[in-house]
């Protein structure tokens, strides 16, 4: 278990718009409060009391509690833990909130409480660290954890490190159940506003979807070097798959989204590709460098008819009338450029599928752990982050 407190802030609206930003984006949820009249809308409570005070400059106490694979502390424990936690700390008859986040691949939470009590008067923070320390130690022997990072990793961590979803379906890395769970865990969490934009961006991670009759939904791992089916479709009653109800209801949920931002980047990178690259395969490697799978759908005779993108760093997938791009620019360029140096390509594109999700793979993880460290940032300086 680790309890990480972050740099306090003028006022605790930087850690509730941040943590706020999660609910709204499905990442989080509120799992606990105290002395918080209307949980979804707590700045109420803690302005009340910032308001209350004209010597204190930093109102906001935040921080992340992490508890390790090896915790045996349940669930529906962590609230109880969380309030002995904050008496102990000085702030047991203080508003506090409790968020519970899932966007990392593993559940932790952040606490946010204020500083100041309802006389304005300021929380003794003096040695609130080395305080913190202690609070957990008092607490390990009754929620059973144990304090700071294993330096060895538990068995069950080593099976999250294999099946790293951003690395897409690999034939050889063993219980191709849980890999397609984790795979479809994260194709949830994409914006796309349509059911077969979902089947694509499982595509792009090494899945092929089958829909069922009932509702249901089954999957065929991709081998990654030819994008040929590689198994029989997966069928684990242990596994939780999302639904096609699930699916259908998070595309239309997405609808509402506007993503002008994230549709300019994939237009201007594609645009750059399409002038750039002489082949298609190395247009596709190009996009595959900054994250982009792009779906092109084709007549038995070759034509492009159709063209989707999946922009792994936004975690976005666009048509291509939404970026500006039709699928005749691809056409035009299949009859012309890439025709004539087809030839060129030789041996390559044997090593193309495999290549882009490696590239695609890199690229996404990388994605993922900026956004980390956006965050964290905004958290140790305590100010507002972009989009807010």
């Amino acid at each position: 278990m680790v309890i990480k407190i972050y740099a306090p802030a003028p006022s605790t609206s930087s850690a509730v718009q941040y943590n706020e930003r999660k609910v709204a984006e499905g990442k989080a949820s509120v799992i606990f409060s105290s002395k918080i009249e209307d949980p979804p809308n707590a700045m109420r409570t803690f302005e009340r009391y910032e308001n209350g005070s004209i010597r204190c400059q930093n109102m906001s106490f935040h921080a992340s509690v992490n508890p390790s694979l090896t915790d045996r502390i349940p669930e529906e424990k962590i609230p109880e833990f969380i309030r002995d936690y904050m008496e102990k700390m000085g702030y047991g008859n203080q508003p506090f909130i409790l968020y519970k986040h899932t966007d990392t691949g593993r559940v932790h939470y952040h606490l946010v409480s204020v500083r100041v009590d309802e006389n304005g008067r300021k929380i003794p923070d003096f040695k609130e660290r080395k305080r913190s320390q202690q609070a957990m130690r008092d607490l390990a022997a009754k929620y059973g954890f144990e304090i700071g990072k294993k330096k060895e990793k538990s068995p069950e961590a080593k099976e999250e490190k294999e099946c790293n979803p951003y690395q897409g379906f690999n034939p050889h890395a063993g219980d191709y159940g849980k890999q397609i769970e984790k795979i479809a865990e994260l194709a949830m969490t994409y914006h796309f506003t349509s059911s077969r934009q979902f089947d694509i961006v499982m595509e792009s991670l090494g899945v092929k979807v089958i829909p069922h009759e009932d509702g249901s939904v089954g999957f065929v791992g991709l081998d990654p070097k030819t994008h040929k089916e590689c198994t029989s479709e997966i069928k684990d009653p242990g596994i939780r798959y999302p639904t096609m109800d699930e699916i259908e209801e998070h595309a239309k949920h997405c609808k509402g989204q506007i993503k002008t931002r994230e549709k300019q980047r994939v237009a201007n990178i594609t645009r750059t590709a399409m002038k750039k690259c002489k082949t298609e395969l190395h247009t596709m490697r190009y996009l595959a460098k900054s994250g982009i799978y792009v779906q092109l759908s084709r007549t038995a005779e070759g034509k492009i008819f159709s063209v989707t993108f999946v922009d792994h760093h936004n975690k976005c997938v666009f048509k291509g009338s939404e970026v500006g791009i039709k699928a005749g620019d691809f056409e035009s360029l299949r009859t012309s450029v890439w025709a004539e140096n087809e030839k060129k390509d030789g041996d390559e594109k044997e090593k193309s599928s495999s290549a882009e999700i490696a590239d695609i793979a890199l690229a996404a993880a990388g994605a993922e752990r900026s956004r980390r460290a956006e965050d964290e940032e905004i958290m140790r300086r305590g100010r507002r982050g972009p989009g807010y």
